[in-house]
C-alpha cells in the first residue's frame, strides 16, 4: 500500500509542477549575449529592444521573459521575433494566449509584472529572441533636469549572461549635458557621450541573479511631453547620492582587498599549523627495512595469517584474512570443506578437533548455519545482518589489539599516530574549505590563490610523508613485519624458484593460509599444481582446503555480507549597491 501511495504522491507533484511551475521545466542552455537598447521618447516613455542569444545543448519548447515595473508604469506595443542564427531564418510569433505550441507567444500582466512566454521548439544550437515593447512613465522630470533610474537588466536570471551591452539613446544629439552612472556587481565599461546622445554599459560576464542599473540625468527638453513632473531640483541630490554610493563602493572594495591580502597572508602561514606534526613525529617506534633490503623469507611466520596481513597492509583484516584462518584450521583437521554441485557452493563443517578459538567463526556457525556447519549459500542469504557486521568489527578490533598485547605495536605511539593523522587531515580540510570560499569571494587577488594552493598542498604532502614514515612498532614488531614482508615477497615471486627445493607439499599446506591472506592464493596454487600435480591429484580436497574455489567463494560471499550491511556516508553571491531604479527582478529563461 505504501508503494501505491508513493506513486500517487509522485504523480501529484509532477502535475503540480506542470500546472503551476511551467517556467521551471528546465532546458539545457547558456546565455551567450544580451543587447538591450532603450530609446527615450519625448513623453518620458522608453522604446525597448531586448535581444537575447540562447545557446541550447538540447531540445527546448521555448523561452520566457518577465519585465517588472514600478507602480503606474505600463508595457504596450509588444512584439516578439525569433531568429535561428545557424540558418538565418526569422519568424515572428503571433500573440495567442490560448495556444501552447507552434510559433506563438503569451503575454500576461500580473501585478506590476508583464510576462512573455514564447512557444518556439528548438532542437539545439543558437537562437536569438528579440522582445520589443514600450514602457510608459519611465522618466521623472524636475525643474532643473530629468532623471531615468532603470535596472535595464534585472536580477531575475538564474544563469550568468555573457557579453552584455545596455544602451540608452536619446532622440537628439549634442546634448547640453548628460550624466550617467552604472551600478553592477561585475567589472565593465561605461560610456557617457553627450555628443552622440547615448549612455552605454558593457559587461563581459554578468553573474546570475545580478542586476545592471543605469542612473541618468539629462535636459528636460528631451522629454518635453512628459507627464511625470515634480517640483524642486534633482541634479545636486543625484550627484550627491552617486558620490556617496561611489565612496561607499570604493571603501567596500578597499576593505575587500585588505581582506583578500589578509587571507593570502593566512594561507602563507598555514604550514605553521603542521609544526606539531613534524615535532611530535620525530620520536617514533622501530623502523622497518625497505622491501629491497628484506628480500625473500622462506620461513613460515610464527604468527597467524591475520597478524601477517595486518603487519603487511597496515590495515584491519578482511575477508581474505578470515579465509586464511579457515584454511589454517582445515589443515589442522578442525574443519572439513565439502564442495556442492558443480563446485560452486561449499559447506564448512566442524569436526571433533574444532577448538572454537575464533569468535567470528563461531558466530558464523551459530548464526549463519545450524551450529555445526554453514555454506556460502547460507552466507549470501544472511547478508545485511548487523549481527555478522558487529562480530566482524569486533574481530578486527580484537585482532589489532592482539598486536599490542603480543608486543608488536606500542599503543602510546599508535595513539599518537592516529591523533597526528586526524589533526593533519583536519587542517587540510579547513584549508580546502577556505580556498573554495575564497574563490567565490576574491576579486583582485584571485590569481594568487593558485600559488597559495600549491604551497598548502606541498606542506600537506610533506606532513603525510612524515606520518607515512612514522612507526608505532616495537623492535619485536619491526622484526615480525620484515618477516611477513619477506614471506609475501617470496610468495609473489614463487615462479622464480623450485618449490621442491623448499619443501614437500605438506610444508606448502602450512604456507597456503598466508597466501590466501595476502591475496596470492591463485598464483601460488597454480605453481603448486605444476610441481606437485600428482600429489594434489591424489587428494582432490586439497584444492578446496587451500585457496581454490572454496577460498574465492567464501571471501566473496563474506565481503558481500559485510558490505551490504555497512552504512553509506555522504558528502555564494553578492549584489552591488542600487540607487533605487525600477525593473528589479526582471529576468527569464527557457523551458
Amino acid at each position: 500500500m505504501k508503494r501505491k501511495y508513493l506513486w500517487v504522491l509522485a504523480l501529484f507533484l509532477a502535475s503540480f509542477s506542470a500546472v503551476f511551475l511551467p517556467e521551471k521545466v528546465f532546458a539545457d542552455y547558456d546565455l551567450t549575449k544580451m543587447d538591450v537598447t532603450a530609446i527615450v521618447n519625448s513623453d518620458g516613455s522608453l522604446s525597448m529592444t531586448r535581444k537575447i542569444v540562447y545557446d541550447f545543448d538540447d531540445s527546448a519548447n521555448g523561452v520566457y521573459y518577465t519585465q517588472n515595473l514600478a507602480s503606474g508604469q505600463k508595457v504596450s506595443g509588444q512584439s516578439v521575433e525569433v531568429k535561428d542564427l545557424a540558418s538565418g531564418k526569422t519568424v515572428k510569433p503571433a500573440l495567442n494566449n490560448q495556444a501552447d505550441s507552434g510559433n506563438v507567444y503569451h503575454f500576461n500582466k500580473d501585478g506590476n509584472s508583464y510576462k512573455f512566454k514564447v512557444y518556439h521548439h528548438v532542437d539545439d544550437g543558437k537562437v536569438q529572441v528579440v522582445y520589443r515593447y514600450k514602457i510608459s512613465g519611465a522618466v521623472d522630470s524636475y525643474e532643473d533636469a530629468s532623471e531615468l533610474n532603470f535596472k535595464i537588466v534585472g536580477d531575475g536570471w538564474d544563469k550568468e549572461i555573457s557579453n552584455v551591452t545596455a544602451t540608452v539613446r536619446f532622440q537628439d544629439k549634442k546634448l547640453s549635458f548628460l550624466k550617467g552612472w552604472a551600478h553592477v556587481n561585475a567589472n565593465g565599461h561605461l560610456t557617457v557621450d553627450k555628443e552622440k546622445g547615448l549612455v552605454k554599459a558593457e559587461v563581459a560576464t554578468l553573474p546570475e541573479a545580478t542586476f545592471l542599473e543605469l542612473h541618468l540625468l539629462f535636459p528636460n527638453s528631451l522629454v518635453s511631453q512628459n507627464k511625470k513632473q515634480h517640483s524642486g531640483e534633482i541634479a545636486a541630490k543625484v550627484v550627491d547620492q552617486e558620490k556617496a554610493l561611489a565612496k561607499e563602493t570604493a571603501a567596500k572594495k578597499a576593505r575587500h582587498n585588505v581582506y583578500e591580502l589578509i587571507g593570502l597572508a593566512l594561507f602563507a602561514l598555514l604550514p605553521l599549523l603542521y609544526l606539531p606534526v613534524f615535532i611530535k613525529s620525530r620520536k617514533s617506534g622501530s623502523p622497518v627495512k625497505a622491501k629491497k633490503e628484506i628480500g625473500h623469507n622462506f620461513e613460515i611466520p610464527a604468527f597467524s595469517p591475520t597478524t601477517a596481513q595486518i603487519l603487511v597492509t597496515k590495515k584491519g583484516p578482511d575477508g581474505k584474512a578470515l579465509a586464511g584462518e579457515i584454511a589454517l584450521r582445515a589443515g589442522r583437521g578442525e574443519i572439513t570443506i565439502k564442495a556442492g554441485k558443480k563446485g560452486k557452493n561449499f559447506t564448512y563443517a566442524k569436526t571433533s578437533k574444532y577448538k572454537g578459538d575464533l569468535p567470528l567463526l563461531n558466530r558464523l556457525f551459530k548464526k549463519v548455519g545450524n551450529g555445526q556447519s554453514f555454506s556460502n549459500k547460507d552466507l549470501k542469504q544472511y547478508r545485511g545482518s548487523q549481527g555478522i557486521t558487529s562480530s566482524f568489527k569486533s574481530w578486527k578490533e580484537d585482532s589489532q589489539k592482539a598486536l599490542i598485547k603480543d608486543g608488536y605495536i606500542d599503543q602510546y605511539l599508535q595513539d599518537r599516530e592516529k591523533l597526528l593523522s586526524l589533526y593533519t587531515f583536519g587542517v587540510m580540510f579547513v584549508s580546502v574549505a577556505a580556498i573554495v570560499v575564497c574563490f567565490f569571494l576574491y576579486d583582485k587577488y584571485t590569481f594568487w590563490l593558485f600559488p597559495a594552493i600549491l604551497w598548502v598542498l606541498a606542506i600537506f604532502g610533506l606532513a603525510c610523508l612524515r606520518l607515512h614514515h612514522f612507526s608505532d612498532l616495537t623492535g619485536k614488531g619491526a622484526r615480525a613485519t620484515e618477516q611477513a614482508l619477506g614471506f609475501e615477497a617470496m610468495l609473489d615471486d614463487i615462479g622464480q624458484f623450485k618449490l621442491r627445493d623448499i619443501g614437500e607439499l605438506t610444508l606448502w599446506e602450512q604456507v597456503m593460509p598466508y597466501a590466501i591472506a595476502f591475496g596470492l592464493a591463485k598464483k601460488v596454487l597454480k605453481q603448486l599444481k605444476l610441481e606437485f600435480s600428482e600429489e594434489i591429484a591424489a587428494d582432490p580436497y586439497w584444492t578446496y582446503y587451500y585457496a581454490g574455489a572454496s577460498y574465492g567463494a567464501f571471501a566473496s560471499s563474506f565481503d558481500e555480507a559485510i558490505s551490504s550491511s555497512a552504512g553509506s556516508g555522504g558528502n555564494f553571491s553578492a549584489s552591488s549597491a542600487s540607487s533605487g531604479g525600477f525593473g528589479g527582478g526582471s529576468g527569464g529563461g527557457a523551458f
